[in-house]
């Protein structure tokens, strides 16, 4: 199953907000790929830190992946919160 990227983003937001409040999906990063293996491709801001990452369709398009998402959110949180700050 493939998802349209709104529908992707649709279902990002939410499970990100889950996790933090500050943690941002950037909505033009968020692409569906089929090769080399199906899955979203997106960004993730939270603060200073930014990432694109890549999750597999099976996580946010097959089912039970009401239950998988949210896990996948946390491990990308904490992930991003190991980045240090910025030099201001």
């Amino acid at each position: 199953m493939s998802l349209s990227n709104s529908e992707a983003f649709q279902r990002l937001v939410p499970a990100a907000r889950a996790v933090n409040a500050a943690l941002m999906v950037d909505r033009g990063s968020v692409h569906w790929v089929e090769d080399p293996m199906p899955g979203i491709s997106f960004g993730l801001v939270l603060g200073d830190a930014h990432a694109l990452l890549f999750m597999p369709a099976g996580d946010i398009a097959e089912p039970g992946w009401e239950q998988r998402l949210p896990e996948r959110m946390e491990s990308a949180h904490r992930y991003l919160k190991g980045f240090p700050a910025r030099a201001r």
